[in-house]
């Protein structure tokens, strides 16, 4: 595993309507590694990859990635900082409207001063790294969930981002699609380098994929190391949570 912190998390503590989603949370992700956050339903995975996002407000030495944290950050470095970051969403959050080769052509268009022919050559190259040369011209509603997922994939490493964040990547998928996405985020991860922070409850995506898995239960964390780590641990909650997805 790399050594160097590329995201840090210091008892980050968060509210919702007055009600507490995180408590004290800490942990810190290396780069080069995959970071899986995972907890049982309502344990605040999903507010953690928001902070992580800055997409919540936090405390200014709360959260940092990147050496920064995007809730605080100068409004002339916000294009340059999420140029840096990749997201995959669960539901892919393509454009309907927008063919494949455009939705994976407007970040491009939006956040850099590339043009027309080199765009096109950017977005085929994602497209073939990601074994979706053919749906260039396709629009979302003609793909199937995997190639969904794929072609999702391909817009979420558009912009080569050192990081890239996954929410429930496998939702939806079939053992056999959720086998080849995991297979294909992995291999992009050390094609390009990337640091990849994963949201899921998706055992079998767990075991494929994770350096290094952080624990939520209500709110607070209660497990921060690998898998094995985690199922030798004497943490009840992290070996009940393997043995249920297991069938145990």
């Amino acid at each position: 595993m790399a050594g160097n912190e590329i995201i840090k998390v210091d008892r980050l503590t968060a509210r919702i309507d007055n009600q507490l989603i995180l408590s004290d949370v800490s942990f810190h992700a290396s780069a080069g590694d995959v970071t899986v956050i995972l907890g049982s339903s309502g344990s605040g995975k999903t507010t953690l990859l928001k902070h992580l996002l800055g997409l919540y407000p936090s405390d200014k030495n709360a959260i940092s990635v990147l050496g920064k944290n995007p809730w605080h950050l100068p409004q002339n470095e916000e294009k340059a900082f999420y140029s840096r970051l990749g997201v995959l969403y669960q539901n892919g959050a393509l454009l309907n409207s927008l063919t494949v080769g455009e939705n994976l052509a407007l970040p491009l268009q939006q956040h850099t001063d590339i043009k027309g022919g080199l765009i096109e050559k950017a977005v085929r190259l994602k497209l073939q790294m990601v074994n979706m040369q053919e749906a260039y011209n396709k629009y979302p509603s003609q793909l199937s969930g995997g190639m969904l997922k794929r072609a999702a994939l391909a817009r979420a490493i558009i912009m080569d981002p050192q990081v890239l964040f996954c929410d429930e990547p496998g939702a939806g998928l079939d053992p056999v699609s959720l086998s080849a996405l995991d297979e294909l985020i992995l291999h992009l991860q050390k094609l390009l380098g990337m640091t990849v922070v994963m949201v899921t409850h998706e055992v079998p995506s767990i075991m494929r994929t994770a350096d290094k898995i952080v624990f939520l239960r209500n709110g607070k964390l209660t497990f921060e190391g690998t898998v094995r780590e985690g199922i030798e641990s004497g943490n009840t909650y992290v070996r009940e949570f393997f043995d249920r997805a297991k069938g145990n």
